[in-house]
């Protein structure tokens, strides 16, 4: 969807720009529209997935050409068919999904997703989802999430956070040396524990959660890589020839001059920073989500809220 096309259909159902998806109320649904190519709408409902719903729907959305794309837990996403098959504008059909689901029998799920209970007065984002909130529930949690996060600015420390970075560095090391010692493997899939222990070793050591701890979890993954890889190499001289941890040590000065270890190692590096690298995906989302991310998050959740009453539901 272009620009210009989202702005429009924001326009059109009074919907509110969360990034690259469109939030609000259309006829008593909370939902949430994504920017594809086709036309993703998501709804939080009342009922988990039943196979005489699931049916109902389908049917229903052929008229129009759409289909049911998941429905897991309460979440349901419905998406249109291409511009060329479409029966009517874009706004029109996600109208015609919230018509669908009260068709249904479905109803938006009516359970704050903080304290548990009913009667909720606002719509906002809460995750990936739009759904029903109490505002003094999502109020609270702002206010937790940013004390937090300014009590981790202010006392958060760089240096036991980068002690605590170097443990866990080594923890994360732990794995891929039992299973060379012990079984003779090596596992590049295990490089990914490194950057995510690194993490959570600074952040259990009290480092200030902010770009540093990406910075850091990427140097000493990175060098992390690079000396298991010698380690490995000297427990599995140990263990082919019985040498002591001594003698393979002497002996590695005698292997760094044979062309064939570099090569070797360069090939299984490859393998093992990709992994690291898949490890540093989870670990920079673990960042992004800890209190200055889930303040901002629900900081911009609390701006956008939507009043909710009971009698939009029903019409």
């Amino acid at each position: 969807m272009k620009a210009n096309e989202f702005s429009l259909l924001a326009s059109e159902l009074g919907l509110t720009a969360y990034g690259p998806r469109l939030c609000g109320v259309v006829d008593g649904w909370p939902l949430t529209v994504y920017n594809t190519r086709l036309t993703h709408v998501q709804f939080v409902a009342d009922r988990k997935k039943d196979r005489a719903t699931m049916r109902q729907i389908e049917e229903t959305l052929k008229t129009w050409g759409g289909r049911v794309y998941s429905w897991r837990g309460n979440i349901l996403t419905l998406t249109s068919p291409s511009q060329k098959k479409a029966r009517g504008s874009r706004a029109e059909y996600i109208s015609f999904c919230a018509w669908v689901m009260t068709r249904a029998g479905l109803k938006p799920l009516d359970h704050c997703p903080y304290c548990g209970a009913r009667y909720c007065d606002v719509a906002a984002m809460i995750g990936r989802n739009f759904q029903l909130v109490h505002l003094r529930c999502l109020r609270d949690a702002a206010d937790k999430a940013r004390d937090k996060a300014e009590n981790n600015s202010h006392n958060g420390n760089y240096l036991l956070g980068t002690l605590g970075a170097i443990l866990g560095m080594i923890v994360g090391t732990i794995p891929t040396l039992l299973t060379v010692y012990f079984m003779s493997i090596e596992s590049s899939l295990l490089f990914a524990l490194i950057p995510i222990c690194i993490y959570l070793g600074y952040k259990f050591f009290g480092g200030k959660m902010n770009r540093s701890a990406l910075f850091l979890s990427v140097v000493l993954s990175i060098a992390a890589v690079f000396l298991l890889d010698f380690e490995i190499v000297v427990l599995i001289f140990m263990d082919e020839y019985g040498a002591s941890f001594g003698e393979a040590m002497r002996a590695l000065p005698d292997v760094f001059q044979d062309g064939t270890f570099w090569a070797e190692i360069a090939m299984n590096s490859l393998q093992e920073y990709l992994f690291t690298g898949l490890g540093l995906m989870i670990a920079w989302r673990l960042i992004s989500t800890t209190d200055a991310g889930s303040a901002d998050e629900l900081a911009a959740a609390l701006r956008m809220a939507r009043n909710y009453s009971r009698e939009e539901s029903n019409n």
